[in-house]
């Protein structure tokens, strides 16, 4: 009985013990992890700590990291130049959905007026555009938020700036190209098709023998290639005289190129437009940190 007695003592003892190491385990984990959370918190509430060195999962640098990389060099690029930098770049970013197909859209054209805005009247603007075009209407408010801006405004093109992309650079006072870089007609489309191939309907076939929808068609097309035409010349018409103007104009807008005609910086010149050739390098800098492609970053990796 008495080692009955003293087995039970001795599993007491022993369910005690395993029980305090438990909790003296749990306690340890608790406090770490608090801890950790803790040192997150002050790192996060000190204006000069630096951003956490989370990576993606491809390895590469995180979004935040990525993001800050390119602020820095923006804030550079105006103490370099005395300007306000503003950005329309439309590429897929590394965090982007697979559907995510950037284009120039309404939400941009709300954020770019407002920054234009923003921008004291005697601030020159920098404005880096990068974009294969998208919603003309948008494009047309951007242009003129630009278009009215007292100061100089120069339009910077590293790649390209097509189709309504090109309206955004027609409005600067200045345009800097690559030896490579393109802008692009601006021809209009009615139904996804070019206004004036639609048009051309009209004139190839009798009258009688052409769909009523076919004769709205071109009637669309007709309205909307003589508004890019004036709106093209609006835009030239305080950089040269009006009849140079509107031979730039029938040239963009006329239908004589297909719109994927690259038109690039000797076209630029010879067509009558302020094109300087060069590109800060503080641009390519921040191109340096966009995806391009879906595997490995072809940029600079930097800390």
């Amino acid at each position: 009985m008495e080692e009955l007695d003293f087995t039970l003592v001795i599993a007491v003892v022993a369910v005690f013990s395993l029980t305090a190491i438990t909790n003296l385990y749990v306690i340890h984990s608790l406090t770490r992890k608090l801890d950790a959370l803790v040192s997150a918190g002050s790192k996060t509430e000190d204006e000069g700590a630096e951003p956490e060195n989370e990576e993606e999962p491809s390895g590469g640098p995180s979004k935040e990291q990525i993001l800050a990389r390119r602020a820095l060099l923006i804030r550079e690029l105006e103490e370099e130049r005395g300007t306000r930098v503003i950005q329309l770049i439309h590429r897929k970013e590394p965090w982007s959905t697979s559907d995510d197909e950037p284009e120039i859209v309404l939400e941009d054209s709300e954020v770019i007026l407002q920054q234009v805005r923003e921008t004291p009247p005697d601030k020159p603007i920098d404005f880096i555009v990068h974009t294969e075009g998208g919603l003309t209407f948008a494009a047309d408010l951007m242009a003129m938020a630009l278009r009215y801006h007292k100061a100089k405004v120069t339009a910077m093109v590293p790649f390209y700036a097509m189709s309504d992309g090109t309206y955004l650079a027609l409005a600067a006072d200045e345009i800097m190209m690559e030896k490579c870089s393109i802008l692009a007609p601006v021809e209009p489309l009615v139904d996804d098709m070019p206004a004036n191939a639609v048009m051309s309907i009209l004139k190839r076939k009798p009258i009688e023998t052409v769909s009523d929808r076919t004769f709205l068609q071109a009637e669309s097309a007709r309205m909307e290639t003589e508004n890019a035409k004036e709106f093209v010349k609006w835009l030239l018409i305080d950089k040269m005289n009006e009849e140079q103007a509107m031979q730039v104009a029938n040239f963009l807008v006329g239908g004589f190129m297909a719109s994927t005609t690259p038109i690039t910086l000797d076209v630029a010149r010879a067509i009558g437009l302020n094109v300087i050739e060069g590109v800060p390098e503080k641009v390519h800098q921040i191109f340096e940190t966009i995806e391009f492609t879906g595997g490995a970053r072809p940029g600079k990796q930097y800390q």
